[in-house]
């Protein structure tokens, strides 16, 4: 009876670690699912934005032809500089923001502005997580 009873013990332990472990692997590498209750959660601050770099080609979208792309910059009277892979960039010498404004107002295909970002960014580091 004692062997029994330490065999399912082990065995509960066992598949609680390998959940957890689970659990774990898909949260931080895949970033899918809930995190743990007690992993402190960081939120960026909107400050970080105005500190960041905006691209030399400022605005960018998403689209599936590069005739697609050269038709979103006849609307918007920009400039295409480049599509690769479904993402297209371009220039403007415009404020890349208003460009973005006109083109919510009119109904536009959505635009994003380009911006310049780096992970290892020791300034942004120490904003977000108070080291």
């Amino acid at each position: 009876m004692k062997k029994r009873m330490l065999t399912m013990m082990i065995g509960a332990v066992g598949v609680i670690v390998v959940a957890l472990a689970g659990w774990y692997v898909m949260f931080v590498h895949f970033g899918k699912g809930p995190a743990f209750p007690f992993v402190k959660v960081y939120a960026a601050d909107i400050v970080d934005f105005e500190q960041t770099e905006i691209a030399d080609n400022p605005l960018m979208a998403l689209t599936e032809t590069e005739e697609e792309a050269q038709g979103i910059a006849e609307q918007y009277g920009i400039d295409l500089v480049s599509f690769e892979n479904g993402l297209a960039l371009y220039q403007t010498n415009e404020d890349p923001f208003e460009v973005i404004a006109r083109g919510e107002k009119n109904g536009y295909t959505k635009l994003s502005i380009n911006f310049i970002r780096s992970a290892y960014d020791g300034d942004q580091i120490q904003r977000i997580y108070g080291e």
